[in-house]
């Protein structure tokens, strides 16, 4: 029997059909088959077809990947994994009672979209009656591959032009067409849109969510090579504090690292889900100054993909609850391309415990802290590893939203109020002078004072938030 982790009935109607799905045509059928374990939830009473928009919908559509259907009881079994990831298919259950759909690769992870804009001219093909995946999908085949390199969507006549010409090609985008039908989409991954920021300048910031500084660096505390050696080869801060004006919760916390101000400014004073940041991403500044910047972000808590991401970020990825090692791979696919983001957000839940001791010295928490430091070396060693990287410099941000007291935080005690910065951008990359270096501990942070200060000087941004950089970082 195949383990099943949660069931739900579709006649309870638990969850919605998204009308937008397009069913069975995204899935790939391989007949009589199924993976055997690896079920994260069970459909009853269900279609083929009512599986596949499960699996695309909102809610699950930052996992699923594929589903098994029992052709004898009309139910399937929804997985985050793919035959590839578990050794192949089982074929030899008896009767033959499962079919096993996976689905395909999104064209469209492929492109960048620009809303309201297109490419006066230069079309070499029109396609009708189509979707803008559709146009994704015929841009990238392999009759077609060689030469399309952008396509603009019509979306009043679901129809598009297929281009061998990027907005850079032919002078920009054209934004003012009568009505706004169009929107441009351009091929990203593989090549990527260079840095447009002088010196070939990146921004990787991590994200550790309850991570303590002072579990850090200390004589007993968890042993993190990676963490370590960004720390070793930069400058860090065992005590930035969160709290003071705001409670240390993740939404608050976390809108104060990407924006430099507190709750009372940026307006997120909760882990509400609607809560809109008023004050601007330092992502979004980045952009703003460099419109051809691109951005992505991947995390597992809704919040993070969702209200307090960067309005204009460009990939934005949601990995299932706390699978950092899928956060780590998405980090990793960007890093191969040709060219990556130019700033990118990776989050990482695991520390965040809630359960026995946020104590530096605590096995559990200590357990955490390292299984998220070896997801931190593989992506060190990615970004190490690239081509051009002794051409590229790479400020690597670590930062946590808040610290923890117990089982949980939320108020202003000294371990719920602490945080950790590090900064470090010339890892494995010694031709790079070093932005700023040591312990930077015995001099008070705030954790306005945090990220974002930094991540605008590095950039060469001016910085009107309300935090300041350390006095020894710049160059």
């Amino acid at each position: 029997m195949k383990p099943i982790f949660l069931s739900l009935s579709l006649a309870a109607a638990c969850f919605p059909l998204l009308a937008h799905a397009s069913g069975l045509a995204d899935f790939t059928l391989t007949p009589n088959a199924a993976i055997s374990g690896y079920n994260r939830e069970n459909l009853t009473a269900v279609t083929p077809t009512q599986c596949a928009e499960a699996c695309q919908g909102s809610d699950r559509a930052g996992w699923c990947v594929s589903f098994d259907f029992n052709k004898t009881t009309s139910a399937c079994d929804l997985s985050d994994k793919r035959a590839g990831d578990v050794g192949g298919l089982k074929t030899d259950y008896s009767g033959n009672p499962y079919d096993h759909y996976s689905l395909k690769p999104d064209p469209l992870k492929a492109f960048a979209r620009v809303t309201n804009a297109a490419i006066s001219g230069s079309n070499v093909e029109n396609l009708k009656n189509v979707t803008p995946k559709d146009c994704a999908s015929a841009c990238t085949d392999d009759s077609r591959s060689s030469w399309c390199k952008s396509f603009d969507y019509n979306k009043t006549t679901s129809a598009c032009d297929l281009s061998d010409k990027r907005a850079s090609d032919v002078g920009g985008l054209k934004t003012n067409y009568s009505g706004n039908p169009y929107d441009h989409y351009f091929v990203v991954a593989g090549e990527g849109i260079p840095s447009p920021v002088p010196g070939n300048k990146h921004v990787l910031f991590i994200g550790i969510d309850g991570l303590r500084g002072d579990a850090l660096f200390c004589e007993g505390c968890a042993v993190t090579p990676a963490l370590s050696a960004l720390a070793n080869g930069g400058a860090f801060h065992r005590n930035v504090l969160a709290g003071g004006p705001q409670d240390t919760v993740s939404g608050p916390g976390w809108a104060t690292n990407f924006t430099g101000f507190w709750a009372n400014n940026h307006g997120v004073t909760s882990n509400g889900e609607t809560l809109p940041m008023l004050k601007p991403h330092v992502f979004d500044l980045l952009k703003q100054s460099y419109p051809t910047a691109t951005v992505g972000v991947v995390g597992d808590w809704y919040n993070i993909t969702h209200n307090l991401k960067p309005v204009g970020a460009d990939f934005v990825v949601a990995n299932s609850a706390k699978n950092s090692q899928q956060a780590t791979d998405t980090v990793k696919g960007w890093l191969g391309w040709k060219n990556p983001p130019t700033a990118i957000f990776y989050y990482l839940h695991n520390v965040d415990i809630h359960a026995a001791s946020y104590a530096p010295l605590n096995a559990n928490y200590q357990s955490k802290i390292r299984g998220e430091d070896a997801q931190i070396q593989q992506v060190l060693d990615t970004l190490a590893a690239r081509p051009g990287y002794a051409n590229e410099e790479w400020l690597i941000v670590v930062a946590s939203d808040h610290g923890g007291l117990n089982s949980g935080h939320g108020g202003q005690s000294a371990g719920e109020r602490d945080t950790i910065l590090i900064l470090n951008n010339n890892y494995q990359n010694p031709g790079k002078t070093a932005y700023c270096i040591g312990d930077m501990s015995a001099t008070p942070l705030l954790q306005i004072d945090g990220a974002t200060p930094h991540i605008l000087d590095f950039l060469g941004l001016p910085n009107a938030t309300a935090g300041h950089k350390y006095p020894g970082c710049g160059q």
